[in-house]
Parts: structure tokens; sequence; C-alpha cells
């Protein structure tokens, strides 16, 4: 079975005002240290998806073996990332990808860990932690529905969630006790307030 990571970081960071994979988390931009977790996961074949920041972030990325792809457009949302992820992905037959938004560096790596052991026991088409009774990511999708993903006409309007839609008894929901996996890391507020609250664990 083979596995892919996709970090998705082609997003504007609008609200944010700089871009989200530079932001500092416990000394490593954001998007290192999702690269670093999925290191330290064994998965081997990682994809970072950036968008009209990619000259600034691509330095960052020196030394971590990862492939790059553009998304000219992330007006578009993160299907369009997540597709160009996937075509990017095609010549190596994914057997599933995991897919981490880049603003979650946050969740737990032994969170992922549960979330791919149990795509491991089931092999299960969808596998998405879930907190209470809210989902969460990072979601790995299986190879089965790469071409829903690729082509279905809702997805490009609705994102990937109108893949979830007609699958629900294939998602495989996996609990955790993890609230990063439902954070919303969009504005300097969330930002101060992830910083704060991880040096209050620390310290």
């Amino acid at each position: 079975m083979s596995l892919a990571g996709i970090v998705l970081g082609a997003g504007r960071s609008a609200r944010m005002g700089s871009p989200k994979a530079l932001l500092d988390f416990l000394g490593l931009p954001f998007v290192v240290r999702i690269l670093e977790a999925l290191e330290a996961l064994e998965v081997k074949t990682r994809v970072v998806v950036l968008g009209p920041d990619a000259p600034r972030i691509q330095p960052v990325l020196a030394g971590h073996d990862c492939m790059i792809v553009e998304n000219p457009d992330p007006e578009t949302g993160p299907i369009a990332s997540l597709r160009g992820a996937l075509r990017a992905l095609q010549p190596l037959q994914p057997t599933a990808v995991l897919v981490w938004p880049v603003d979650l560096p946050h969740v737990r790596v032994a969170t992922v860990e549960r979330v791919l052991e149990a795509h491991r026991r089931t092999k299960g088409h969808i596998v998405v932690p879930t907190l209470g009774e809210r989902r969460g990511h990072p979601v790995i999708w299986g190879s089965q529905l790469f071409e829903e993903l690729l082509q279905n006409p809702a997805a490009t309007r609705e994102g990937a969630r109108a893949i979830l839609q007609p699958h629900q008894r294939e998602v495989i929901s996996v609990p955790v006790d993890d609230p990063a996996i439902i954070d919303q890391v969009n504005t300097p507020d969330d930002y101060e307030r992830l910083v704060r609250e991880w040096n209050r664990d620390i310290y």
C-alpha cells in the first residue's frame, strides 16, 4: 500500500496578511513542520501545493524531499490544489492520499498516526478524524475516489465535501482527542491564540 501526503498551501492568506505556510510554529514554518511530521510518519511521497506566494515559500523547502505543484488560481479553492496534486501523482499511482491543510501544523503526529492506522486496518476509501460530531483534517482519500475528485462538477463548485455526501457509508470516522483537527487559523488573532495556547502548554 503506497500513500502520498499532500500539503495544501496555495491560498492567498488574505485575512492573515502574510503566507500561512511561512508562519512560525515551535521554531519552524508551518509547511516545514507538516513535512517533518509526514517524514516522521514515514509517508515517503510528499507533495506541497503552492500558489502566488510560491517564490517566497520554495526556499524554506530546500532540503526537504517533496514535489512542488503550483496552483495558479487559488481563488478556485482547495479542490483545484488537490486536483493539481493528484494529477502530479498519477505516474506514481498511490493507493491513497493524506490531505493536510498548511494552516494545521499543530495536529498531533499521534492523531495522524491513528488515521493512518485506521486506513491500513480497514482499507477505507475515506478516513476522517473526528472530534465529537465534527469532522476534521487531515483526511485520507483512497484511489477509488481520485477520478471523482478530479472530474465531479459538484466538487468543482463545493469542494471535496461534495464527494463525501454520496459516499457516507464508506467514511471511516476516527475519534480523536485533538481540537487542532477542527481549528481555523485564518487571521492574526487566530495565530496569536495558537501561539499563546502552545506556549502555555509547553511552559
